[in-house]
């Protein structure tokens, strides 16, 4: 007689592979919700530098490096929840790690976004 455990672990390969297939669909989810992030974020640092009305030579300088700095955390980010979802994989946690990755992308994409309207009524007013 066999455990439970045991008979989950002896999973057939097609199991495995759609879970792999998942896996990259969470993945390719995040990486896309990630770059609309930053793009928002973006615009978020350069409503708030008009906003905080900075001269040009500083606004350029901050516009400037702001794509580079923005574009190395969304790289890191990337890299690091790749890793986090493929080794959710083996251990069955790919729903909940997907949900914790995802889900967090989200709630900053939405406290981007009312940043975002806060900042254009400020600079409307």
């Amino acid at each position: 007689m066999t455990s439970m455990q045991e008979q989950l672990d002896a999973q057939s390969p097609w199991l495995t592979r759609g879970k792999y297939v998942l896996y990259f669909l969470n993945w390719v989810a995040f990486v896309g919700l990630t770059f609309y992030l930053l793009t928002r974020l973006r615009l978020n640092l350069l409503l708030l530098i008009e906003v905080l009305d900075i001269n040009r030579w500083a606004r350029s300088a901050v516009h400037n490096f702001s794509f580079v700095i923005l574009g190395l955390v969304g790289l890191s980010m990337v890299i690091v929840v790749e890793n986090y979802l493929r080794t959710a994989v083996p251990k069955s946690l790919l729903a909940r790690r997907t949900a914790i990755t995802v889900g967090s992308v989200l709630i900053l994409l939405v406290a981007s976004l009312a940043l975002h309207r806060f900042l254009l009524y400020l600079v409307m007013t």
